[in-house]
């Protein structure tokens, strides 16, 4: 697992990152949203990534960032883009990723928007749904919370 913010990532380890993002969300999810938001770029922002083992292609991803205002309760922390290979989905790849973070930040409180249908991952790592469903980049969404250990 890599660990970096946007100064230490290779060239090389940003086109994986972002052609797994593009993969995902603009080809097989058709999101209309905004894939590249230039959070990435903030010295604060993590990514954290599984390679596929045989090259530098990414498996999985996330990103955390650190919201100044927290949009919820007092979770500056916000998971984010959690993406995996289509190629890989159900080895536990998320899952892992997760852990790494509550590892590494489990005694911050921190939210997500999570897809509708892989609420039950965040649930397994402490995450409880907060407020409704809405709609984000056309997919259903639940703001979900774990709150600091």
């Amino acid at each position: 697992m890599i660990v970096k913010t946007w100064p230490e990532l290779t060239t090389t380890e940003v086109y994986a990152l972002a052609r797994l993002r593009t993969e995902v969300f603009l080809r097989e999810q058709r999101c209309d949203d905004e894939e590249l938001d230039w959070r990435d770029l903030e010295p604060t922002t993590g990514h954290y990534m599984i390679l596929d083992g045989t090259g530098p292609a990414v498996s999985a991803y996330l990103r955390v960032l650190v919201n100044p205002v927290a949009e919820v309760g007092n979770a500056h922390l916000v998971v984010g883009r959690v993406v995996t290979d289509a190629g890989r989905r159900g080895e536990g790849l998320a899952g892992q990723l997760l852990a790494e973070v509550i590892a590494r930040h489990g005694d911050e409180p921190m939210m997500l928007h999570a897809q509708v249908y892989a609420a039950g991952l965040y649930r397994k790592a402490g995450f409880v749904p907060v407020g409704e469903e809405f709609d984000e980049a056309g997919i259903p969404h639940i703001t979900m919370v774990r709150p600091a250990d």
